[in-house]
């Protein structure tokens, strides 16, 4: 099942609270509820299926720790934890002090090991009670006006999200998949001429210089440096937000993670790691599995919404349809669902449209945009200044419905954005900084702007922090605090170097040491990886191709979106038409009624001339 394997079907209950969607009342309000997993029992099993045990278990005990029983019925029940009912503090009270053992680190450990079991318990419980209570067993043939009906004012995608779950798991026919990135080391350069000229009338004769030099090996084109020793780590469900002015090589590195990688070259002692997957079979046999969608909207301009979305769920239909429904009904579904959740169902028979063809608006365009990709169910998803052109409250609009996409398909968004306002800066959970190709940051979110405040920086007033991280790459708009005139780095270089010399970096270091052992090449994650897309892919595609139908299935399918085509426009197809039937009509004429002589063997072959021409 191709998006019901990819949806992160665990977050289900979490993922439409987390970004509003499901409100009372339904509708798409995005408005965010609180991030922390440990104040909600439904969330907590989400965050442990999507992070890993090793990474909640830390993430609860810090918690936990801040938190001692503060009720008897609650050191009662921290007290049942030991088998004989008495805990080692109480068995240390009646002894001497040189009599008793150093015990207390290793028993704190074991009741706060033995409460997160406990609590863990209780959550899976609570997880399963909450998800499956009045529940719909399939969202599909729903009721009229109904939480699952996409075309219903009163649809709520939670509610569709959990009756999915449902329905996937009673049948398990394709396990679930998602994806994450870690880079080391990620070095890209490229070549080109140190100058370049506009060519005109006079100047292209030196062109002939160059062509020969070429050709005898002697002109060496010159090596530049778009990337240097870039490191970070995004987990599946996160998202990343890029942030650097212009060239200094944010698309480059969404290419780079994406496998985008045609006019540069990655340094080959570069590291990438896909949560165990390694990159060269990444970007070759799961080239669908990781996106990359550039800040210009390509789509076909005559044809409607509703069929540029049909077109993408059929490409990625499964070959195994929950529900027993047919792959037309199963793409037409999650097509309404998808148009309904980002929005834009009244736009459903309106031409996409593009600068010269009148269509959607452009923030609807952009939406289609985000919707095709989520329709993609690819588990890495990069969107390269996609915000362009759009205002603020746009902006923000399309942060949160990205996060949404991430959060209903589990899936690790890397997002390059300019001017990003405050709410949408918010959004994000983690930062990557760039200064002329150089890593001046990579981290929370929430630590980024105290970062370059330690190291002596003065955020404006009433600056958001977005602009704030843009401001150190340029020397015209950063201010240094007093006193850290002479401290603060000023070049690209000074400010990597100090980075490189951070706790922050040091404690990415630890945490990148901690994923490779977590993920190594072609282990158990990459097993399971495996297993999903071929229970994805048609009985008739080869194991290592990237694409999800077969050879016919494909060619059907590019039919069908050929002739929508043609008849969305025929205008083109109609006049070449009449010029073909228009010249027929005047050679016809001009070689009627040759004799049938040998006196007529020039003008057949001027006959012949023309019908092979």
């Amino acid at each position: 099942m191709a998006l019901v394997g990819n949806f992160g079907f665990g977050n289900g209950d979490r993922t439409a609270e987390t970004t509003g969607v499901g409100a009372i009342g339904g509708g798409n309000a995005f408005a965010r509820r609180g991030s922390r997993p440990q104040d909600d029992p439904v969330s907590e099993q989400h965050a442990r299926e999507r992070t890993g045990s090793f990474a909640w278990s830390a993430t609860r005990g810090s918690v936990q720790s801040n938190r001692p029983p503060s009720s008897p019925d609650q050191k009662r029940q921290q007290a049942n934890y030991f088998s004989n009912g008495i805990t080692p503090q109480n068995e240390k009270e009646g002894l001497e002090k040189f009599e008793s053992p150093d015990t207390k680190a290793e028993s704190d450990e074991d009741a706060q090991a033995r409460a997160d079991a406990t609590i863990t318990e209780l959550a899976k419980t609570l997880t399963r009670q909450s998800t499956y209570t009045n529940v719909p067993d399939s969202p599909f043939g729903a009721d009229a006006d109904s939480p699952l009906d996409p075309n219903s004012k009163n649809f709520r995608p939670r509610t569709w999200v959990k009756s999915m779950i449902k329905l996937n798991e009673t049948e398990n026919r394709t396990p679930g998949r998602t994806a994450g990135i870690a880079f080391r080391d990620l070095n890209v350069h490229g070549y080109g001429a140190a100058t370049d000229y506009q060519k005109d009338v006079g100047n292209i004769w030196f062109e002939v210089v160059g062509m020969v030099k070429k050709a005898f090996g002697l002109a060496k084109p010159r090596r530049i440096d778009i990337l240097r020793n870039f490191e970070g780590i995004v987990h599946s469900g996160e998202m990343l937000v890029v942030l650097g002015p212009p060239g200094s090589g944010c698309s480059t590195f969404l290419k780079t993670i994406t496998g985008e990688t045609h006019g540069f070259v990655v340094d080959e002692g570069s590291y990438l790691n896909y949560q165990g997957i390694p990159p060269e079979k990444m970007h070759k046999y799961f080239r669908g599995e990781a996106i990359y969608t550039a800040e210009v909207d390509v789509h076909f301009p005559m044809m409607t919404v509703a069929d540029t979305l049909s077109f993408a769920a059929r490409a990625r239909a499964p070959k195994n349809i929950p529900g027993g429904v047919s792959k037309q009904e199963w793409a037409d579904h999650l097509r309404d669902v998808f148009m309904a959740t980002f929005g834009i169902s009244h736009t459903k028979n309106t031409k996409v449209g593009n600068d010269y063809v009148r269509g959607v608006s452009g923030g609807e365009r952009k939406r289609v945009t985000i919707a095709e990709a989520a329709l993609s169910g690819a588990p890495l998803q990069c969107w390269d200044n996609s915000t362009r052109g759009l205002d603020s409250a746009n902006a923000i609009e399309f942060t949160k419905t990205v996060r949404l996409s991430t959060e209903l398909l589990g899936a690790a968004a890397c997002v390059a954005i300019y001017q990003a306002p405050q709410a949408a800066y918010d959004v994000f959970d983690k930062a990557l900084v760039l200064y002329e190709g150089r890593q001046i940051f990579f981290g929370p979110t929430t630590e980024a702007k105290a970062y370059f405040v330690r190291m002596g920086f003065r955020c404006p007033d009433r600056a958001t922090t977005a602009d704030f991280l843009t401001s150190m790459t340029s020397p015209q708009e950063r201010f240094v605090r007093d006193g850290f005139k002479d401290k603060v780095p000023r070049t690209p270089d000074e400010f990597a170097a100090v980075w490189k010399a951070s706790p922050e970096r040091a404690a990415l270091t630890k945490e990148l040491d901690s994923y490779d052992k977590t993920f190594p090449y072609e282990g158990e994650h990459y097993n399971r990886f495996v297993e999903s897309r071929q229970a994805q892919q048609s009985k008739h595609q080869r194991i290592k191709s990237p694409y999800t139908l077969s050879y016919s299935q494909q060619v059907n399918l590019c039919l069908w979106r050929g002739f929508q085509r043609l008849k969305a426009d025929p205008t083109l197809t109609f006049t070449q038409l009449f010029g073909n039937f228009a010249m027929a009509l005047v050679l016809g004429s001009v070689f009627f009624n040759m004799p049938d002589t040998t006196g007529s063997f020039f003008t057949r072959g001027a006959v012949i001339f023309f019908a092979v021409s």
